[in-house]
């Protein structure tokens, strides 16, 4: 249920999205303590961004899990911040993550919810 959307201008190829996707997976599994068969990740690479005024490398993830605990943001923000910038080599002070905990009841899945 947990679910990392990655939206970079860094340009990536297939096999640099996936293995990105991987890590992730990979991260919001372990951080959040959830299976990984429940977790998803969506990369969109190439974006048109602009932060503050630079086209520099940037990115902006959503991480939406239900039932985050807002005791694991921090280390999870950190975690993140620190894969985008050795794996992509985005300054950690270029990437905004908003997080966000979902209802069990306001998750679909399989033709109805958790």
């Amino acid at each position: 249920m947990p679910l990392v959307s990655l939206h970079t201008n860094a340009e990536l190829s297939k096999d640099q999205e996936i293995t990105i996707a991987r890590q992730l997976s990979t991260l919001a599994s372990h951080q959040l303590g959830k299976p990984e068969q429940w977790v998803m990740i969506r990369v969109a690479a190439g974006q048109s961004m602009i932060h503050a005024g630079s086209e520099a490398l940037c990115a902006y993830l959503e991480c939406k899990s239900i039932g985050l605990n807002e005791a694991q943001i921090p280390a999870l923000s950190k975690a993140i911040s620190s894969l985008l910038q050795q794996q992509l080599h985005i300054d950690p002070a270029r990437v905004y993550i908003e997080f966000a905990s979902a209802q069990a009841q306001h998750w679909g899945w399989n033709g109805g919810t958790f």
